[in-house]
């Protein structure tokens, strides 16, 4: 029997919101759900690799902190016991977009949940890069859904 996979972006200021969300529609569909956590400080060290999954270089020549995971870690664990549903986590560096949409096609997702800030930061981002959410829902054949996150949201 094949078990559906769903996709969640998880993002330090969203994660809570969009990994509930996500874990929800998860548990509903009997899916397995695949948490990405995109260090987008990072890019991969191997050019050619692109899977952002190997060796990382920082962006910033000056900055030569380890990835730190044990949050997104933490937050899977909690979703394996509370919502009992499958967990799995990948940590990737590079664009947040490319990296989400290289693992709903190597996972062959039925989903893609990812958040969507609206703060002061999150337009002067979207303005001069584009934001995730609009990458995602304008390449991806699959549905993706997102998750609006308020400041004042958890």
């Amino acid at each position: 029997m094949t078990t559906d996979t769903i996709v969640v972006g998880a993002h330090a200021r969203t994660a809570g919101v969009v990994l509930s969300t996500a874990a929800r529609i998860a548990a509903r569909l009997s899916a397995r759900l695949v948490v990405v956590w995109v260090d987008d400080s990072r890019v991969p060290a191997d050019p050619v690799d692109g899977s952002g999954r190997g060796a990382t270089a920082p962006l910033d020549p000056d900055e030569y902190d380890a990835v730190d995971t044990s949050a997104v870690e933490t937050a899977a664990a909690r979703l394996r016991t509370e919502v009992q549903i499958t967990v799995d986590v990948r940590v990737l560096a590079g664009d947040p977009a490319e990296a989400l949409a290289r693992v709903a096609a190597d996972t062959h997702a039925v989903m893609i949940v990812v958040g969507s800030s609206n703060g002061p930061a999150a337009g002067l981002k979207a303005a001069l890069h584009g934001s995730t959410a609009s990458f995602l829902m304008h390449h991806q054949l699959v549905p993706v859904l997102v998750v609006p996150v308020s400041e004042a949201r958890p």
